[in-house]
């Protein structure tokens, strides 16, 4: 299973740089934000929530390169949130991807910019009319109120505001860090599951379901990310480590220490693939993910 997943994640994280240097060529020569916008989008990553929406839709049908648009945009959104986050006016980040953040090369009011360039070209391409050539107009509506709602108060942002506030709070308790990684980071894996769904038209149940799963796969991708945090390198990781523990953060791992968020992220993965057994190994790949993304943390 890990060897055909890690072939998966990386046919399908080509097959997105690709759409994605296409899709950045419309600004390439009409703006100056292009060099910082592609140095951050360009930089590497996963790509695990776009490719999530594919394997979500692709779960349902074959022909997954007419999701490419969403899966584009919702890396987008989540890299302009990585751009602003490790600005000096909240994280202070030096690394990102394995290179100097956004900031560091660019300037933090380039790199502000960037940021918000990129929410509105994702917003573009979801909105365009071409998509109506495959899709209903009732499920693209739907999809753009999802694209609002859960990047902006409700869900993402909401979720950075409270990280920021609760920094060196004297009491935390688990249902303040809920409340954070469900905002924080399983609001874009809620978003990128549910696209996946909505466009496969499945029903109101299943996309219930199907949201469930994202929420508690995101919960626990927080947690393995707060244990590698105060685990791993620079080198390893790409980005700057021990970060939750400067800025003094609401996390499992200050909360419960390391053994006991291993567990937790173990169990939360085990919730998340709960939601979807009813389908009889229809999205098996979603659970073998999901199941993969524990090897960070072994």
């Amino acid at each position: 299973m890990e060897e055909s997943i890690k072939e998966y994640l990386e046919e399908r994280k080509s097959v997105i740089d690709n759409y994605l240097n296409i899709a950045l060529e419309k600004i390439r020569e009409d703006s100056p934000l292009y060099a910082a916008i592609n140095y951050s989008l360009m930089a590497g990553g996963k790509r695990l929530r776009p490719i999530m929406l594919i394997a979500t839709y692709e779960s349902n049908f074959e022909d997954y390169e007419v999701v490419l648009p969403f899966a584009a945009s919702v890396e987008m959104i989540h890299t302009y949130s990585l751009i602003h986050d490790d600005l000096p006016i909240l994280d202070n980040s030096d690394y990102r991807r394995g290179k100097p953040t956004c900031h560091k090369i660019y300037g933090s009011d380039m790199a502000l910019l960037a940021g918000d360039a990129l929410i509105s070209l994702a917003f573009e391409i979801i909105s365009s009319r071409k998509l109506l050539e495959h899709f209903e107009a009732k499920f693209l509506l739907r999809i753009v109120h999802d694209f609002a709602e859960l990047s902006g108060a409700k869900g993402l942002v909401g979720g950075q505001v409270m990280d920021m506030v609760t920094m060196d709070m004297d009491e935390i308790d688990e249902n303040l860090i809920l409340y954070i990684e469900k905002r924080k980071t399983a609001s874009l894996f809620i978003l990128s599951v549910r696209v996946g769904a909505i466009l496969s038209g499945v029903s109101e149940d299943e996309l219930a379901n199907l949201t469930k799963f994202a929420e508690n796969f995101g919960i626990s991708y927080q947690i393995q990310d707060d244990i590698l945090d105060e685990t791993s390198t620079v080198e390893e990781l790409g980005k700057d480590v021990h970060q939750d523990r400067k800025n003094k953060k609401a996390t499992f791992v200050s909360l419960y220490g390391l053994d006991r968020s291993k567990v937790l992220a173990k169990e939360y993965i085990e919730k998340a693939n709960s939601y979807l057994i009813a389908y009889s190994g229809k999205y098996k790949l979603l659970e073998n993910i999901a199941k993969f993304t524990l090897e960070r943390i072994k």
